[in-house]
Order: structure tokens, then C-alpha cells, then sequence
């Protein structure tokens, strides 16, 4: 999600120093253009050691250190990995670095360790020594001894995606130099009857469209090999048994296992379909660095949950609905997050859609151009959809500058929409949705799953812009929302902001049916319960790993029945075509604290509405009375723009921002001490 722009204090460990604008990631804040060679040679500043000099992927590099004058708080000092060894630290980033008082005993001994938790980068790394902070460092001295690769050529980050065909998926991986890439299947453990060769790609700078993604963010992911897996009918609900690598090196992965999911209109033998949906997620590790450790605690956890729930065989797909790795035009972030994706991706299905942080970039085809706060190049940092599409395709008939597709997955028909590209009427988008949901056969799919990045309907304070959640909401109901009523979309999920809400069955921002609560022997939760709506049930589920977003308003807007602040994911299952149950699931704990159940009796019938005055279209008669209908789509997009601020004021009149204290008075399902720390007003 894009950031408003302010002055503040960002924390990063023990570090609070004042910035005139948010950004995605701690890179942001690093300048190496500014770095200079220290000239006091009064003090010392010592890398003592680094242990172990060989490694292998995601192994643990411990970093020890001295200076005879420590520099803490606020601009302090700092380790940082570099990739390769010999790159020139004055033109890019590191690939993480971390302060070196995170050492408790640093400030008063000048000796610390730091740990760095690496993936295989495919090249040597050597360890910096800085001090006087990250925006005007001053560089001390660097380790004697480089850290390598037992293996650089390594194959890793498997990935399974759908191709559009339900008899083709494609595996993805990476490597360094593989020349004879190859996978090998099949459907018993350790015996491979199918023999394929993959092809290889690569993402080129000159393809980044701007900074930081082509300048001091730019790192080579490797290659890219895709090998199609034929014949998945016939292995629907059976699992499949695979390995990859280089034939000519004989460099081989372990044995990794994947769960092929239910064909259209099937259901798994023993479960209903059953499928994981998040957003807003990013790349974190369990290691003394900052690269991306505030929003990444959370994120691993969330993938140490799902990566679970997918090795014991009960997901038979991922739907991640945009704002990925929140690399933003620093490439190496996408390494470390296809390693965290790894053992969730490669077992199951893995869907996405893209979001701000993957697409909005200027002189694209993005529909915004997103925050100044990531320069002049947008929130994607100059990605601008490249890296996102090419390490995680998506069904056909998806492409990088026109990023929707629909799937089927047993008794659900998913559609996958782009928040981030043209969806006004008339558009090419909405022409392809409104085709796709005509053809949806509800007899074989029942059930339909539509998902976006930015949300349709979101209780938030924020309508300053034409990219503020008012606005947006506002947009995504005039030209969207008809369609998902007229074709009975029974449930929307969409992310951006950094909150779990559950709305109502909802159309033009009027509640058609509220849940009643019903509770059931053996849960503790009550589930919020739907019979028949007739209008689409949304939620927002932006809490994959992103930091909060602290900015809804009380009262609740009456379509809004929920709103809490944990990370997690929601665990969707259709029990048949009349059931569908919905979980939100804890990533800390593993609980559910929040259930939903939809029954519907007749997926073929149409909806009604009470008091209906609506043609079809979706716009009311008061819409038309007003002289809405005569506008142009243009002139509908200025008029949103224009009146942004204006329904932004109106809506929140006589509303207050509410402190932490009452929020955890008044919900027990925000922030904990645990996790408080990640709460922001505007991520």
C-alpha cells in the first residue's frame, strides 16, 4: 500500500531517526552515494571474525566485531553484507545489514556479534563496517575473509503455478548457471518416471524501468527455468513426487512432494476444496538484521503456518492478492522471499495478483503512479510488474501489463483482477471480467471467489487522493461491483490495507443481508452466518506480514461487521455447493479467531433486492436522477478525484482517531505487546 507522505520517527531495532516520507523497506533509507572512507585514525573499528566462511542456503553467518569508540543511538554503526564481494559499496545497497547495538554489551564493551541469516545469492559475500548511521555513512573496514557458496549453482525457490490448462502446471527455479535444466516427476517416492527439460529466462536491468530497480537496488536474480508438469487430470487430489536441477553438472534439489488440486466441479475424497488467501505479506527471517525485519517476523511466521498446513496435504492452493515481496526495485529481496515462499509454493497451487508495490510505476501501463515516497519511479521502485510476473506467472491469460486471469480449483471458479491497472467501464480489464464471470458454469464451479489488491469496501478515514481508500472504494463499486452482483460473486477478498475487516453482504454501499452469530459445539468462536444473500460478502485480509494500518472510524459504517489487527491468513473450504466456510486463522498461535459460513440453496438462480429499483447496471435511480449516467467515464473519474477530499470529510465528521488504550479496551483482538510495535496509521 502507498504511504502518505509526513515527518516522523521510523524505529528500526533501537533506532529512531526522523524522515520527511514512509517507505517500503529499510533500503530506502540507505544512501550509497554518500559513503565516505573515515579519516580519524583515532579509532578503531575491528570485523574479528566471520564464521562459517562456507555455507550453504540459508545458513546462519555469524559476525563479530569491535570499536574502541561505539557510535549508537540515533546514527550509529553497522554491519553490512555485500554481494558480490567485490561490488563497489558507493553505487548499490547490501543485500542486509544490521546495527551493531543490537549486540546488547556493544555499548559499553565496543564487542559485539550479529547474526546474518543468507540464501544462496549465487556469489561471494564480504562483511562492511560502518559507522555514523545509513544516510551519510562513514565506511571503517571491511572482513579479511569472504564468505562463500559451498555451491553457487544450487537449485532453488521451486514454485508451482497454473498455466490456465488444468493438465499443465509450470515448476519454476532458480540457479546460477545450470546449462542442462531439468525436472524429474512422478507418482510414488523416490521413483521419477517423467523426464522434462526447461527452459530459461532471465530479468534483464535494462527491463527495470526506473530507480532503485535499475540503479542502486539492481542485484541478478540468477536464471529462471520452467519445465511444464503434463498429465495433472489424471493426478487431480493424488500427490506427485519431484526433483530438479543440471543434468550436465548433476546438481540435484532434494525431493520435494505436490499436491495436485481437485478438477472443476470435484472435490478432494476425504475434505471439501480448501484453499489459503492473503495479502500485503513481504520477506522477513529470524536473524539479527533489519532487512525488512519489522514487517518480517510476522511474514515468516505466516509462511511457517501455511508451509505446515501444506506439508500435511489439507491446501489445495495459495491466493496471494498482491503486495509480494515489497522489494520495490531491491532486487535481492526477491531472493530472500522465494526462499521464505519455498516450502508452501512448491506443494501447492500458488496464485497471485499484483499490488501497488509489484506494478505502480510512471511511463507504464500501471493506472497509478504511486508515492513520491520511493522517488520519482513509483511504489514498485521501478519494478513496474516485471520481477513479480516473471518469478510467480499467473493462469493465463495474464500477462505483465494486463495481469488478470480466472482459475478453477474443485467447486470454486477464482478470478484474479488488477486494482492496479485500467478496470473502468469499457476497458479492456473490465471487458475481460465481465466475459469471464458471463461464462462461469455454476453447476460445475458454484462457488466464486473474486479477488483484487485495493479494496472495494474498506472502513478508513483516508480519501485525500485519487489514490486514497475512499476514492478507490468508490471507483471499484461504480465499475466492478455491478458485474459481481449481476453474475452472484459470493465472496471478495482484497488487501492493501494492513487490517482484517469483515463486511456484510453488501451492494452500493447499502448492507443486504448482516451475519447473525451462531455458535456450534466444539468451537469456542461463534461463526458470523449468511443463508441466501443476495449480494457479495467482502473482506480484507491485508495482514499477511505487512505492518498495520491503524485508520478506520467508529461508529462502523453499517455494511462493516469486523475489524482486528493480527497476522495471519484465511483458510476458505467449500463443504459442498450449498457450504461455504471461512476461517482467519492466527499465525502466532494457530487459532481462529474469526469463522464465517455462507450457505447459498441454488447456485443458478439470480439475486433479488428488496425495494429493487435497479436495472442491472448496478447504479440506482438516485444516481440517474442526479445526471450521473449522462457523464463520461472520464468525467466520472474527475468527479471522483475532484470530491475526494470532500466525501472523505463527510464521512468521518464527528469521528475521532481512536488511541491504542481504547482500541484494546473496546476490541480484544487488536495488537497485543507482541506485536504492537508494528502499528502504523498509514502503511
Amino acid at each position: 500500500m502507498a504511504w502518505r507522505k509526513r515527518s516522523y520517527h521510523k524505529r528500526f531495532g533501537k533506532h529512531a531517526i526522523a524522515y520527511e516520507t514512509e517507505f517500503a523497506n529499510e533500503f530506502f533509507e540507505l544512501k550509497p552515494e554518500n559513503i565516505i572512507a573515515a579519516e580519524d585514525s583515532t579509532s578503531v573499528y575491528i570485523i574479528e571474525d566471520v564464521s562459517p566462511l562456507v555455507i550453504t542456503n540459508d545458513d546462519v553467518v555469524t559476525v563479530t566485531f569491535y570499536s574502541n569508540t561505539p557510535n549508537i543511538q540515533p546514527y550509529g554503526d553497522w554491519i553490512g553484507a555485500y554481494s558480490p564481494a567485490n561490488v563497489d559499496i558507493t553505487k548499490t545497497v547490501p543485500v542486509k545489514y544490521g546495527w551493531c547495538d543490537e549486540d546488547p554489551n556493544y555499548d559499553t564493551t565496543g564487542r559485539g556479534t550479529l547474526s546474518f541469516n543468507m540464501t544462496n545469492l549465487r556469489s561471494d559475500i564480504a562483511f562492511y563496517y560502518f559507522t555514523s548511521g545509513v544516510y551519510y555513512p562513514k565506511y571503517m573496514n571491511v572482513s579479511q575473509s569472504n564468505v562463500t557458496f559451498e555451491n553457487i549453482n544450487q537449485p532453488l525457490r521451486p514454485r508451482v503455478v497454473a498455466t490456465g490448462n488444468p493438465d499443465v502446471f509450470n515448476l519454476l527455479w532458480s540457479s546460477a548457471y545450470s546449462t542442462h535444466p531439468t525436472l524429474m516427476w512422478g507418482r510414488t517416492q523416490g521413483t521419477y518416471t517423467v523426464t522434462v527439460e526447461a527452459n530459461t529466462s532471465t530479468i534483464e536491468r535494462k527491463e527495470m524501468l526506473g530507480a532503485p530497480a535499475n540503479t542502486t537496488g539492481w542485484r541478478d536474480l540468477g536464471l529462471i527455468h520452467t519445465a511444464p508438469l503434463h498429465g495433472m487430470i489424471e493426478c487431480a487430489n493424488e500427490n506427485i513426487y519431484y526433483i530438479f536441477g543440471d543434468a550436465a553438472t548433476d546438481d540435484w534439489s532434494e525431493e520435494h512432494s505436490f499436491h495436485c488440486p481437485p478438477l472443476a466441479g470435484t472435490q478432494p475424497s476425504t475434505r471439501p476444496t480448501r484453499v489459503i488467501l492473503y495479502d500485503d505479506m513481504g520477506r522477513g527471517s529470524t536473524d539479527d538484521t533489519y532487512t525488512w525485519n519489522e514487517y518480517g517476523r510476522p511474514a515468516i511466521e505466516t509462511m511457517y503456518a501455511v508451509g505446515h498446513e501444506v506439508s500435511m496435504g489439507n491446501v489445495d492452493a495459495i491466493y496471494h492478492g498482491g503486495d509480494v515481496s515489497y522489494a520495490t526495485g531491491y532486487m535481492a529481496v526477491w531472493d530472500f522471499f522465494m526462499d521464505e515462499l519455498a516450502p508452501s509454493a512448491s506443494g501447492a497451487l500458488y496464485l497471485t495478483t499484483v499490488g501497488n508495490h509489484e506494478s505502480d510505476c510512471p511511463n507504464s501501463p500501471s493506472y497509478y503512479i504511486g508515492s513520491t515516497s520511493y522517488g520519482k519511479y513509483g511504489d514498485s521502485g521501478g519494478e513496474c510488474g516485471v520481477p513479480a510476473t516473471r518469478l510467480l506467472p499467473m493462469p493465463a491469460p495474464a500477462t505483465t501489463n494486463k495481469p488478470w486471469w480466472s482459475y478453477d480449483i474443485g467447486l470454486i471458479h477464482f478470478v484474479g483482477m488488477s486494482t492496479e491497472h485500467d478496470y473502468t467501464i469499457g476497458s479492456e480489464q473490465n471487458q475481460w471480467l465481465e466475459a469471464d464471470l458471463a461464462e462461469v458454469n455454476r453447476t460445475k464451479t458454484p462457488w466464486i471467489i473474486f479477488g483484487g489488491h485495493r479494496a472495494m469496501y474498506l472502513n478508513s478515514n483516508y480519501g485525500e487522493d485519487v489514490t486514497s481508500d475512499i476514492v478507490v472504494m468508490d471507483n471499484l463499486i461504480y465499475h466492478i461491483e455491478p458485474m459481481l452482483w449481476k453474475y452472484r460473486v459470493n465472496l471478495a477478498f482484497w488487501g492493501h490495507n494492513h487490517v482484517v475487516q469483515r463486511h456484510a453482504a453488501v451492494k452500493n454501499k447499502t448492507t443486504i443481508q448482516r451475519s447473525t452469530q451462531v455458535y456450534e459445539d466444539g468451537y469456542t468462536v461463534p461463526f458470523a452466518y449468511h443463508n441466501d444473500p443476495q449480494a457479495t460478502v467482502h473482506m480484507v485480509i491485508g495482514t499477511a506480514g505487512a505492518k498495520f494500518t491503524v485508520n478506520y472510524v467508529e461508529p462502523y459504517p453499517e455494511w462493516n461487521e469486523m475489524v482486528f489487527y493480527r497476522y495471519g491468513y484465511a483458510r476458505v473450504s467449500t463443504v459442498n455447493s450449498t457450504r461455504l466456510e471461512w476461517e482467519w486463522v492466527s499465525a502466532l498461535d494457530n487459532e481462529v479467531y474469526d469463522r464465517m459460513v455462507i450457505d447459498q440453496s441454488d447456485a443458478t438462480k439470480g439475486w433479488t433486492l428488496p425495494d429493487d429499483d435497479d436495472d442491472g447496471s448496478g447504479h440506482t435511480s438516485s444516481d440517474k436522477d442526479s445526471g450521473w449516467s449522462s457523464y463520461s467515464g472520464l468525467e466520472k473519474g474527475l468527479v471522483f478525484a475532484s470530491s475526494a477530499v470532500a466525501v472523505s470529510v463527510l464521512s468521518i465528521a464527528g469521528y475521532m482517531l481512536v488511541t491504542d488504550y481504547v482500541l484494546k479496551k473496546r476490541n480484544p483482538l487488536l495488537p497485543d505487546s507482541k506485536e504492537s510495535d508494528n502499528l502504523n496509521d498509514g502503511v
